[in-house]
């Protein structure tokens, strides 16, 4: 009996696949506008730490421009349909952004890498295993480039100032600490969500 449990549990945990209607497309979609919402905020806030604490313009340019993309997520989705382009619409500009805001700020010590493991956790609950599994290498790959490129002596000196190198942390703590925490609230939503639909 145990072992027959045992079964049934991992069965449903990894292997079902769940039908995609119209109440689950809206409950995505929903989903994806708070993610845009949240990661925005920091988003911005990243943009404006790099106006007025980085040294360099060109994170700032990157950083607007990234955050702006950013936003057109929802609008992205519908316009095509399509939650993975919005998914990576979203992740793309966010890792483009970390990646650049971090080889400006310190390279491989910059405690801004972090936010790569964030990116296939939300790539996953909009769209599923395949694309979480794809980004998780994409985020890896980003997180050893970094180091690759600290070790050969191409990244710059950090162009962040102490101000910003403590906004910069704070936000890392609070953003995480929110992203977490809300996403776990909403994968217990979901996960009770699916129980009572219908499977494959």
């Amino acid at each position: 009996m145990e072992q027959d449990n045992h079964i049934h549990w991992s069965a449903n945990l990894f292997s079902a696949s769940i039908q995609e209607d119209d109440m689950v497309r809206l409950y995505k979609y929903r989903f994806l506008i708070l993610i845009t919402i949240i990661t925005g905020l920091l988003m911005w806030t990243y943009s404006f730490i790099s106006l007025f604490f980085v040294s360099d313009d060109r994170l700032t340019a990157i950083g607007f421009t990234c955050s702006i993309v950013h936003a057109l997520s929802p609008l992205v989705y519908r316009l095509t349909k399509s939650m993975t382009l919005a998914a990576y619409n979203m992740v793309t500009a966010g890792m483009i952004f970390q990646f650049s805001f971090s080889y400006f700020t310190g390279g491989f010590f910059s405690p801004t890498l972090l936010w790569f493991a964030v990116l296939p956790l939300i790539v996953g609950l909009l769209t599923n295993r395949l694309h979480a599994t794809l980004w998780t290498f994409f985020s890896v790959s980003a997180y050893v480039l970094m180091f690759i490129l600290q070790k050969e002596g191409l990244v710059p000196e950090s162009a962040i100032n102490d101000l910003g190198k403590t906004l910069a942390q704070f936000m890392i703590g609070m953003g995480l600490i929110g992203l977490v925490g809300g996403f776990t609230v909403f994968f217990l939503e979901l996960a009770y969500f699916y129980h009572h639909k219908p499977k494959n």
